[in-house]
């Protein structure tokens, strides 16, 4: 197909209802979201590896102990990338719906497979968390134990990648109609996997190693508050951080440099500014991770997270230039057929801001002073009014939320009337 016919083809695919807000705000959501995602995916998976690590070292007190850790740490950030992966995935839809919607019907088999998969290695995993959450039976636990947690973590890993497919195959509607009719022929089972790019799909997988590292100083530092965490397991899990991050560097920056060999010439890759930002700040982790000392300040230690989240949110803005690059030869519109809706968007953000602020807020809080305890927690005057404004707010949005919809019916009603 020429350019002039995937131009007509990706506009024709187009929602018409058009989209409700400029599409640039849609843009900035879906890059600001995907960082967040992807932090807890690098962290799912770079925690449990080295939960699988440690288990195998769980003779050593502190390794099983590491490795009791870190098996707690993947099962929550497994659930908190599934959750923070539906904003991303809602703004893609949105306004890339021709490029999301045909690249899952060509893969449609890979689609489906992905929830069962999803479902089975995050149950495997809690198999092991079961069998590995008590330090001390770690180290009774039998050397198979571990097959629980390599299950779940190849599933996972391999979901990773089913992901990468459906994004990647979206970036190419030139091959679309080949892609979907070799030689003429529909070929309608959905089995096909047409296009990877294996440096890339590395990069963001080797992304865990760095977030895992630095989770570790954090992590390390945190808990140095608490008289039951001892001072040689802090300063092991402070070791590992910065070897762990120092590994994830150097293996972000040779599967960056091989993807950007493979991109396409015409994208000027190495000319561009934000390509060099990028490199900057992937090495900039790893050098300021190497002067973080052992028991170092809150903010020497957190800052390295710091540092990793603006690194996440700058990869993420390439990931969206790329796409942008992709897609330009066609004259792809994102909004061909605006049709704003304002309320939509104020009731969006209030929900967004009141209702999922005010509960982050609260439990965020909450569970940072409530860690930093041993045995029960019980909350200051500050946490218990921030338990109560979110309760207020999440009532305040509910009756807000039926009153306009009863309002709507009514009107309505009154119109066909």
């Amino acid at each position: 197909m020429d350019n002039a016919s995937v131009s007509a083809m990706l506009g024709a695919l187009q929602d018409p209802a058009g989209l409700p807000a400029p599409a640039w705000l849609f843009q900035y959501l879906n890059v600001l979201t995907w960082a967040f995602h992807i932090a807890f995916v690098n962290l799912s998976l770079g925690s449990g590896l080295l939960a699988i690590i440690a288990f195998m070292r769980r003779h050593q007190p502190a390794w099983a102990r590491l490795s009791v850790a870190m098996t707690g740490v993947a099962k929550i950030a497994v659930s908190m990338a599934i959750v923070l992966g539906v904003a991303p995935l809602l703004f893609t839809q949105t306004i890339y719906d021709p490029s999301w919607y045909t690249s899952n019907v060509l893969s449609a088999f890979w689609v489906i497979f992905f929830i069962f998969t999803l479902g089975i290695g995050y149950t495997l995993w809690f198999v092991f968390y079961f069998k590995n959450h008590d330090v001390s039976h770690a180290a009774e636990a039998p050397d198979t134990t571990v097959w629980w947690a390599t299950a779940a973590l190849s599933l996972l890993l391999f979901d990773g990648f089913i992901m990468h497919v459906l994004s990647y195959q979206g970036l190419f509607p030139q091959k679309w109609m080949q892609w979907y009719a070799p030689h003429g022929v529909p070929v309608m089972n959905g089995m096909g996997i047409h296009a990877f790019e294996l440096s890339r799909f590395a990069f963001f997988i080797v992304m865990s190693l760095t977030m895992t590292g630095v989770f570790l100083l954090g992590y390390a530092r945190y808990f140095r508050a608490r008289a039951d965490f001892p001072s040689d397991y802090l300063d092991l899990a402070h070791r590992l951080g910065v070897k762990t991050a120092y590994w994830g560097v150097a293996l972000q920056l040779v599967t960056g440099l091989l993807w950007a060999y493979g991109l396409p010439s015409s994208m000027l890759v190495f000319t561009q500014p934000l390509f060099w930002l990028t490199l900057l700040l992937i090495v900039g982790v790893a050098l300021y991770a190497r002067q973080v000392p052992v028991g170092s300040s809150a903010l020497q230690a957190y800052s390295a997270m710091a540092l990793y989240a603006l690194m996440a949110l700058i990869v993420s803005v390439d990931r969206e230039a790329l796409r942008v690059a992709y897609l330009a030869p066609y004259h792809y519109n994102l909004a061909s057929k605006p049709h704003y809706e304002w309320g939509a968007v104020i009731w969006f953000f209030a929900t967004f801001v009141g209702v999922g602020g005010s509960l982050v807020a609260f439990y965020t809080t909450m569970l940072w002073k409530a860690g930093k305890i041993k045995g029960l927690y019980t909350a200051d005057r500050t946490v218990s009014r921030m338990g109560d404004i979110a309760v207020w707010v999440n009532w305040t949005w509910m009756a807000a939320f039926f009153a306009i919809g009863v309002w709507a019916y009514v009107r309505n009603i009154g119109f066909a009337a």
